[in-house]
């Protein structure tokens, strides 16, 4: 559980921040492969917030982070070791906005240890990571309740666009991404309205990282690493 927020406006880890209106953070080196970044409104009115994001030399990006959202909003990207700028630049000021970036290697967030064959309950903002096998593994997921739950998988090759990370709902409103011909909403690999969602996958023997981006009122959810 969150016990307590980074400091805005300063050298940004990845941990947990709240950010006012012009608030911003820094991260000044990004891992060269995928970061999740999760993104929340924390707004109690109907208020649209408004986050920008810059990393090396490039122009701002706008993220639009709706008001009265139940589960986070995702960025995916692999930024390649440059630094990343973020700030709200909502036009309310009663328009917090929570941020948080998760990935192995980052400083501000500390994986249990994720061991084959063991399950492990991982509350929200909660990591763990692990060591797969040069075999065929799986990543399985259940949800301890019918709450909209978040998972985030980060681990393996880069694709051609330079990502390896993948974001997957359960107890979603409606079934998409991987294995379905409906288009997962953006930033998410797969969503389902099942309460488990099971990952095969053969990356040899290399680390998987995985993290609950679920909501704050979310129940935790059962992680296990299976080999088949």
């Amino acid at each position: 559980m969150i016990t307590g927020y980074a400091l805005a406006n300063a050298a940004w880890t990845g941990s947990p921040v709240l950010l006012q209106q012009y608030q911003g953070v820094t991260m000044p080196v990004t891992p060269n492969g995928s970061m999740v970044l999760g993104y929340f409104n924390r707004a109690t009115q109907n208020n649209a917030g408004v986050l920008t994001i810059t990393s090396g030399g490039s122009q701002p990006r706008r993220l639009d982070v709706p008001a009265l959202a139940s589960y986070f909003s995702v960025l995916t990207q692999n930024w390649q070791g440059n630094n990343l700028n973020i700030s709200n630049v909502s036009p309310n000021s009663a328009t917090p906005i929570y941020v948080e970036a998760f990935g192995p290697g980052i400083p501000g967030v500390v994986p249990r240890k994720l061991l084959v064959g063991t399950p492990l309950q991982l509350a929200v903002t909660e990591a763990a990571q692990g060591t797969t096998l040069p075999s065929y593994m799986q990543l399985g997921f259940t949800a301890s309740s019918a709450t909209l739950e978040t998972l985030a998988i980060v681990g393996g090759p880069l694709d051609t666009s330079g990502n390896n990370a993948y974001v997957i709902a359960l107890n979603a409103p409606s079934t998409s991404g991987a294995g379905t011909n409906v288009a997962a909403p953006p930033g998410y690999y797969a969503t389902t309205t099942a309460n488990s969602y099971t990952f095969p996958f053969n990356w040899g023997a290399a680390v998987v990282f995985v993290a609950n981006l679920s909501s704050m009122t979310s129940s935790p959810v059962m992680v296990q690493l299976t080999s088949l």
